[in-house]
């Protein structure tokens, strides 16, 4: 008889999300699975001294039992989830944003690898945006991860500064990883859109945000960048992005966000009933996975 040995076993994380703190050395969050094992040779030796009944029944036998399975030599690949970068609003922090989208987390990370980056800038816990996905209660005197924080600041002169340097800022947090689509919310949504149009993120094939304003700063940027990264900002436009925008915003107006879309190019604009939030109705996760699986199976 013949016996195959060397089961596999193959260890899933589902359902996890990464928090990535502030100015700290990230560890590489890829799986570690066990190399899988080849199919052992397998031999046979038949008796020639049996009688001529036995080689019928030994005939009869080995035709009724399965063949060995030939190492071809290529080996069990575990396939890896994509990778999805999380981008927090103004006033808020990459663990309160998460917290904030709870349900909708659970469901995108079934199929995706979440992290949520922290803002670089640390404000006074004083609440801009102010709606079911803000967190202003959470803060502790000495946790800075639950800190509010923005990816830039507006000056004086109402003029958004530190653009370049959030975009800097995030391409040093994420060099050790490679992200398929970007999920921002609120300033982080205008972040993910001149990520994606700037190149700094190449290999970004997806954008997905959510009461997010138009900046022209921002876009700005994202057109130098483009440049020195020998990159056209055609080519980030052509990314697929999907907006949503709430009808009872009161603190980003639906003609700004549909102007995000509509300069950030090839979007997708859904206005909900809602207000300054990310959606996390069933029927709006399902249209973000939905959204996510066409965008992310072209090639």
């Amino acid at each position: 008889m013949l016996f195959l040995s060397g089961f596999l076993f193959a260890i899933e994380s589902i359902g996890t999300t990464n928090h990535l703190p502030l100015h700290s050395t990230r560890l590489s969050m890829k799986n570690c699975l066990p190399r899988p094992s080849s199919t052992a040779s397998f031999a046979t030796s038949l008796s020639s001294t049996t009688t001529s009944q036995a080689d019928d029944d030994n005939s009869s036998k080995m035709r009724n039992k399965k063949k060995p399975r030939i190492d071809n030599g290529k080996k069990n690949i575990t396939t890896k989830k994509p990778r999805i970068l999380c981008l927090h609003g103004k006033f808020q922090s990459g663990s309160s944003f998460s917290n904030k989208i709870g349900g909708a987390r659970r469901k995108f990370a079934r199929e995706y690898e979440l992290d949520f980056l922290d803002g670089p800038i640390i404000l006074p816990d004083e609440g801009d945006d102010t709606n079911a996905n803000a967190d202003n209660g959470n803060t502790a005197n000495d946790d800075t991860s639950l800190a509010p924080r923005s990816w830039w600041v507006k000056s004086e002169d109402g003029k958004h500064t530190l653009i370049r340097e959030a975009i800097d800022y995030v391409i040093q947090q994420t060099e050790i990883e490679t992200y398929d689509a970007i999920i921002g919310f609120s300033q982080g949504g205008t972040m993910a859109t001149a990520l994606s149009l700037s190149g700094a993120l190449p290999n970004v094939r997806a954008v997905v945000t959510a009461g997010a304003p138009y900046v022209a700063e921002a876009f700005n940027v994202a057109l130098e960048l483009s440049k020195s990264n020998s990159s056209t900002l055609t080519e980030g436009c052509d990314v697929p992005k999907l907006h949503f925008a709430g009808e009872r915003d009161n603190l980003v107006t639906v003609d700004s966000m549909r102007e995000l879309c509509e300069k950030g190019g090839n979007g997708k604009f859904i206005l909900h009933d809602q207000g300054h939030l990310f959606p996390t109705r069933s029927a709006r996760v399902k249209e973000v996975l939905d959204f996510l699986e066409m965008a992310l199976s072209e090639k």
